[in-house]
């Protein structure tokens, strides 16, 4: 893709567009803590230097009317803004509030770049924030993102040994049915908008039992085990959990693609019938990755390449979403990025946490993120407001703490 030409959406990239709205930002947020102190005039630089130097990351919807039957991406010759900004937090809990007002919005898709960046700085460390518009970006693309700005910040500068020093993690502590259930809402605010995220540090990776099976297997396992616990708790008719899955589609040696590059599988589970899980997640899994099969449902593909103005096509999947998502959306989503085995380093630091999450509009309202590095597993729970409050959100990740160390033989 050339400078200036265009290039038709894909059926995903269109599909993040129409899901993205106030209410239910569809942004892609992967977090950096960084046990140290950055600069702000090298970090800005190198920014400005690593969109110079990789066209992809400048990429933004080209203009055009609302009859138009399809968007387009366009690579401008430049930015059209500086995405950094800098802010002091004075502990985890006003990181908190800032974070959750950084990603209250996905970026522009008209202004590039298509992500933003926040710098907060700590008293113990700084943390970098990164907030992507899904359709552009997936995980994956924002790990490159952030990896190819610190590469341009450690550029032509000595370096002294690498170390790693730790900031403190967050702590929290029958047949099968047809029935897909939904979490179980606690809130205190209604029908909130947004976004809010809770972090939860795991001491080392968990170890799995099952031959065969993996940590995603392991992750997937307990959410599904959580979400049967927190409904039967709260009275809610027991069913199959359906977690949604995404698999990395890059080919071999595509790692430096940059985009939304990924396909959306299903792992569907009684647990009211089934012995264990990790084995029967593990099952299914296996088989999503090595059996290829369509990006999105075939409903959503084909509301994506109808002949129909962009504006209509939105209004009917917004629609699709509120009146059938309750008989179609999976119960919930967990991504898991991996072992991240060459972190970003910025000169001589390396982040000691990381933490990753995405968006999950209603009635699905729950995702879960899970990241590993330097041998620790790190789980963000992004949930809606309308779905859970702070006080839920704990809750519900406390009780995910002690499914995982149950199927990962911890206790």
């Amino acid at each position: 893709m050339a400078d200036q030409q265009t290039s038709p959406f894909g059926v995903v990239d269109e599909l993040n567009c129409y899901f993205d709205s106030p209410a239910e930002p569809n942004n892609v947020h992967l977090e950096a803590w960084i046990p140290g102190q950055l600069s702000e005039e090298r970090l800005r630089a190198a920014v400005a230097v690593m969109l110079t130097e990789t066209p992809r990351a400048r990429v933004r919807r080209a203009s055009g009317g609302w009859w138009r039957a399809g968007y387009g991406w366009e690579l401008p010759a430049e930015a059209d803004l500086d995405p950094l900004t800098v802010t002091v937090c004075r502990d985890q809990g006003e990181l908190g509030v800032v974070r959750a007002r950084f990603l209250a919005a996905a970026p522009a898709l008209g202004h590039s770049p298509l992500f933003r960046l926040l710098l907060a700085r700590g008293p113990e460390y700084d943390s970098l924030i990164l907030n992507a518009h899904h359709a552009a970006f997936d995980g994956r693309s924002c790990l490159l993102l952030l990896r190819l700005i610190a590469d341009q910040y450690s550029k032509n500068v000595p370096a002294p040994p690498r170390t790693v020093a730790g900031p403190p993690a967050p702590v929290s502590g029958r047949a099968p049915s047809r029935r897909t259930v939904r979490i179980a809402s606690q809130h205190a605010h209604g029908r909130a908008s947004g976004y809010g995220e809770f972090l939860l540090g795991w001491p080392e990776v968990p170890t799995v039992l099952q031959p065969g099976a993996t940590i995603n297997d392991l992750l997937i396992a307990a959410l599904i085990q959580t979400i049967a616990r927190w409904n039967a708790a709260r009275n809610q008719r027991p069913g199959r959990v359906q977690i949604t899955m995404p698999v990395d589609i890059r080919p071999p040696g595509g790692e430096a693609e940059l985009g939304n590059l990924s396909r959306l599988c299903t792992v569907t589970v009684d647990p009211a019938g089934t012995a264990d899980l990790t084995a029967a997640v593990s099952e299914q899994t296996a088989w999503a990755k090595t059996h290829p099969g369509p990006a999105v449902s075939p409903m959503l593909a084909a509301a994506a390449r109808a002949p129909l103005p962009v504006a209509v096509k939105r209004g009917l999947v917004r629609l699709a979403l509120r009146s059938l998502g309750s008989l179609a959306c999976d119960t919930s989503l967990l991504s898991n990025l991996g072992a991240v085995v060459d972190p970003p380093w910025f000169e001589a630091l390396s982040p000691s946490r990381m933490w990753f999450s995405t968006s999950a509009h209603m009635p699905r309202g729950l995702s879960v993120g899970a990241v590993t590095v330097h041998g620790r597993l790190q789980l963000c729970f992004r949930y809606r407001n309308a779905l859970f409050d702070k006080p839920a959100a704990h809750d519900f990740a406390t009780e995910y703490t002690v499914a995982l160390s149950e199927l990962a033989g911890d206790r």
